[in-house]
């Protein structure tokens, strides 16, 4: 057997493609419900769940949440905050009401954002960079 994808290109269906393709939807999915919060000032024993709540409260939105940091710690650089919550609808209504953050001086250098893959991150990128440069043009 052979599946056809939208580009008319034809993989064949093995147990190892299945299982992958599996993989990334269960991945997507995962990530839909992720929101990552980037800006946030790290300090040692911090109550991160607190300063969470404290956006979300003023982004006016009170889901309920997993919270922790991602990444390597490094000097100087605070690491960004992955929020898990229970649906992709929280996540858009969060995301939506994000530019509220900007209203508050303790928040204005904080930003919202969705989960995304390193692939994702690396069109999104590409996409912005093209935006800037039609804008300057």
């Amino acid at each position: 057997q052979v599946v056809q994808s939208g580009q008319q290109e034809q993989t064949p269906v093995t147990p190892a493609n299945i299982v992958s393709v599996v993989k990334k939807v269960v991945e997507e999915e995962d990530r839909s419900r992720n929101v990552m919060v980037f800006g946030l000032v790290e300090e040692k024993n911090e109550d991160l769940n607190a300063k969470i709540v404290e956006i979300m409260e003023v982004i006016g939105e009170k889901p309920k949440m997993e919270v922790c940091r991602v990444g390597k710690g490094k000097d100087g650089r605070s690491r960004p905050v992955k929020v898990a919550v229970s649906s992709s609808l929280i996540v858009s209504q969060v995301i939506s009401k994000s530019r509220r953050l900007s209203e508050k001086d303790k928040f204005k250098t904080v930003f919202l954002s969705p989960d995304r893959s390193y692939d994702q991150r690396a069109v999104h990128r590409t996409l912005i960079a093209e935006l800037k440069r039609k804008k300057a043009d």
